[in-house]
C-alpha cells in the first residue's frame, strides 16, 4: 500500500439525514468515500439509491469527489434516509426502513472493480438484511484475493444482539477494525471477551479504537500508539467524525504513511469535520492540504 493511484472501493448504505433544519447527505460508507476522495484518494463507492430525485441528488454530490459509477439504482425501493436529532452534541438516529441500500448486490462490474483495488472498505449496517448480507459476502469473498479488508463497524440502536454472527462474520473477514469506545463495550459483552483489545488484535494488521474527543488509540505491529484529540472549534457536531476518521486513516495507509502519521492526520480531520454542521462538508484545496501537511503532525 504505498502509492495515491490505489482504489479504495467502499461498499455500504447512501442516507440522507432529515436534520430538523434540513437534509445533509450522509450513511458511514457514503461519508467515508466523501473524505477519502476529498483528501485526494480514489474512492469507489459500491451503494444502491432509489430512481427518485434524492438519489439522483446523491449522486450528482458524490460525484464531485468520489467515483459514483458502481452505484446502483432501485426502480422499486426509494432512497435511504434517516431521521437525525443531537442531544448533548451527541447524534440520534432514525432509521427509515425498506429502503434501496438495504439490498445492494455484487454485481459484475463490482467484481471486477474489486480485482484491480488494494483496499475494501465496508460497514456493518447494510449486512442486516438476508439480501444486504447475501451481496455483502460475494463482495467479500471477490475482495480476498487482492484488497486489504476494512471493517468499520456501526452499531447504531437498530443493531441488535440478534446480528451478532452477522458482525462476528464482518470483524472476521477484516484485515482493519475500527471501532469507538461503546461499540468495543458492546462486543465484549456479546461475545463475553476478557480482553476485548486482544481479541480484536488477534491476526489483523490494524486496529483502531476511538475515543471521541479523547483521541485514539491505533494498535499496529509495534504495538499501541495514542493519538491525542484535537480540539474542534464550535458551532458544528459530531456527525460523521468516525467516518472521516476512518477515511483518512486509510488513505495515509494506501499513501505509504506509518501509522502515527495516519492516525495524527486523521484527528485533525475528524475535528475539522466537528466544527461545521453534517457529515459531508467541503474544504478548500488549502484546508486540504494543512489537514494532510506531515509538518502538522
Amino acid at each position: 500500500m504505498s502509492t495515491a493511484e490505489q482504489a479504495v472501493v467502499i461498499w455500504g448504505e447512501v442516507l440522507w439525514d432529515r436534520f430538523p433544519d434540513g437534509a445533509k447527505l450522509g450513511g458511514a460508507p457514503a461519508n467515508v468515500a466523501w473524505h477519502l476522495g476529498l483528501a485526494g484518494g480514489w474512492a469507489r463507492l459500491v451503494s444502491r439509491v432509489g430512481d427518485d430525485d434524492d438519489g439522483r441528488r446523491a449522486l450528482a454530490v458524490l460525484g464531485e469527489v468520489c467515483d459514483v459509477s458502481l452505484v446502483q439504482i432501485d426502480r422499486e425501493r426509494a432512497t435511504g434516509e434517516v431521521e437525525v436529532t443531537v442531544e448533548a452534541g451527541e447524534p440520534r438516529y432514525r432509521l427509515v426502513p425498506d429502503r434501496a441500500w438495504e439490498r445492494i448486490a455484487c454485481t459484475d462490474d463490482v467484481r471486477a472493480a474489486l480485482a484491480e483495488a488494494s483496499v475494501f472498505v465496508y460497514g456493518t449496517l447494510a449486512e442486516r438484511t438476508p439480501e444486504g448480507l447475501a451481496g455483502w459476502a460475494a463482495a467479500i469473498d471477490a475482495a480476498r484475493a487482492t484488497c486489504v479488508t476494512v471493517c468499520d463497524l456501526n452499531l447504531r440502536k437498530t443493531v441488535h444482539a440478534k446480528m451478532a454472527t452477522e458482525i462476528e462474520r464482518a470483524l472476521a473477514a477484516a484485515d482493519v477494525v475500527k471501532v469507538n469506545d461503546a461499540e468495543l463495550a458492546q462486543l465484549a459483552t456479546w461475545y463475553e471477551w476478557r480482553d476485548p483489545i486482544g481479541a480484536l488484535r488477534d491476526g489483523r494488521r490494524v486496529v483502531a479504537i476511538t475515543h471521541g474527543a479523547n483521541g485514539s488509540t491505533l494498535y499496529g505491529e509495534h504495538g499501541a500508539i495514542h493519538i491525542a484529540g484535537v480540539r474542534a472549534h464550535g458551532g458544528g457536531d459530531n456527525v460523521g467524525c468516525g467516518d472521516a476518521y476512518l477515511a483518512i486513516l486509510v488513505h495515509g495507509m494506501t499513501l505509504g504513511w506509518d501509522l502515527e502519521r495516519c492516525g495524527r492526520a486523521a484527528s485533525r480531520w475528524a475535528a475539522a469535520v466537528a466544527a461545521v454542521r453534517g457529515a459531508t462538508p467541503h474544504f478548500t484545496d488549502a484546508q486540504v492540504d494543512e489537514l494532510l501537511a506531515l509538518e502538522a503532525a
